[in-house]
């Protein structure tokens, strides 16, 4: 097996190394909540609608920065700050991938007004078709009036030697000739 990743220190690492990933809780004694990312403001800044109901900016905690991307309707966990007077900045100090986020709502740990997946759910009353001006009843009546053509398709344009000028040239056919000649042309 020829060494596909370099460096001949390579193989003294162990192959396979599978670990289950430690689920995280929020803590209530630290003030730790759940929240979704709204929108991303730059420099780390995030605004996230809490699963509190309150509004807050959330800035990307230090040990999280260019290791872990948090996007547009991503669950994060973040820490309320103690030493402000108002409530409105949080340090977000976790983010969830989709499984993750699904087992904690399955668990009960989000409130059952929270619906992760809003984005993406389409029923078929969502669904709607435009008219383009034309009312159902005039619709109705074009489709009744139009009567099925039953015309060859071969000369769908009619008669176009009057518009370009050019009349059509008669087929040659001679029997017994399998080979056309330049001079025939």
């Amino acid at each position: 097996m020829p060494n596909a990743k370099g460096g001949k220190k390579f193989k003294r690492g162990k192959k396979n190394t599978s670990f289950e990933k430690k689920m995280i809780y929020k803590d209530p004694k630290e003030d730790q909540e759940y929240g979704k990312v709204i929108r991303a403001m730059g420099n780390g800044r995030f605004e996230i609608q809490c699963f509190d109901g309150k509004t807050r900016m959330g800035i990307l905690a230090g040990n999280m920065r260019k290791r872990v991307w948090v996007n547009k309707d991503d669950i994060i966990l973040f820490s309320k700050w103690e030493f402000t007077t108002d409530d409105d900045k949080c340090s977000i100090i976790h983010k969830y991938d989709i499984d993750e986020s699904r087992k904690l709502q399955s668990e009960g740990e989000f409130s059952e007004t929270i619906n992760l997946d809003e984005e993406n759910e389409f029923n078929e009353d969502d669904n709607f078709q435009f008219d383009y001006g034309v009312s159902d009843s005039d619709q109705e009546e074009e489709d009744e009036e139009k009567p099925v053509n039953e015309e060859s398709m071969d000369d769908i344009w009619g008669d176009q030697s009057e518009v370009t000028g050019v009349k059509k040239l008669p087929y040659r056919h001679q029997e017994g000739v399998s080979v056309i000649d330049i001079d025939d042309i």
